[in-house]
């Protein structure tokens, strides 16, 4: 309440609703983001995770992209954009995945690595190949890891809105419709009402995908997606 009563003593019901609409828009970029790092890295991390000397060498590398400060690489990414004229509302996908990806390939990695191998070779032995191998082996070996690399990845890619929605090169200045860009736009000039605003807003978003989305993946997980 007292959050609140502070909020509104400055910003009206009106600004309320336009950071929920912008709040929708980082909400989409960072569902696009995981649909496409799951469409690419899960059958990339599957194939690494079959192979234990493939793994050993890559599974390090992927720590150190994860870790990777990705917004060492902004600038560079950025003069790509104005020079191409991409629009920062597409572009900023691509900004906030550079660090959020590597999650999912990582913890695919993982969960691919924690099928036995017996099991594995069953499959093969009987003859269960292509989208039966996924449903009936693959799926429910590495979902769970999968979850946890989606959840580490859409917490990373929500942080990373905020300096992937307005970035600068020189004079040139390219803000995404989003709610990142909105929190780094009013932490600029000290807005604390605002601030707080934008911050809470994010956590509404944050904590209601984690609830009502993330919790039930984790309970299908134990309940009805593993081994055995």
């Amino acid at each position: 309440i007292l959050a609140i009563n502070f909020i509104l003593s400055d910003v009206g019901l009106d600004e309320v609703l336009q950071t929920f609409l912008m709040g929708l828009a980082t909400f989409t970029r960072v569902v696009i983001l995981l649909i496409v790092s799951t469409l690419i890295w899960v059958p990339i991390g599957v194939a690494i995770g079959f192979n234990p000397r493939l793994s050993q060498f890559v599974q390090p590398f992927v720590t150190f992209l994860a870790s990777f400060p990705a917004n060492f690489l902004f600038p560079f990414v950025t003069l790509f954009f104005i020079q191409h004229n991409i629009d920062i509302n597409f572009g900023g996908i691509v900004l906030m995945s550079l660090g959020a990806q590597w999650y999912i390939l990582f913890n695919t990695i993982a969960g691919a690595m924690s099928i036995p191998s017996d099991l594995r070779e069953m499959t093969r032995n009987f003859g269960v190949k292509g989208w039966q191998r996924w449903r009936e082996l693959i799926i429910p070996g590495i979902f769970g890891a999968w979850v946890t690399g989606g959840i580490t990845a859409t917490g990373g890619a929500w942080n990373a809105s905020i300096v992937a929605e307005l970035v600068s090169w020189g004079d040139k200045t390219l803000e995404a419709y989003g709610l990142g860009a909105y929190i780094a736009r009013v932490t600029a000039v000290g807005d604390w009402h605002r601030i707080v605003l934008g911050v809470g807003m994010m956590c509404f978003f944050v904590v209601g995908l984690n609830r009502l989305f993330w919790r039930r993946l984790y309970e299908i997980a134990e309940r009805r997606f593993k081994l055995g």
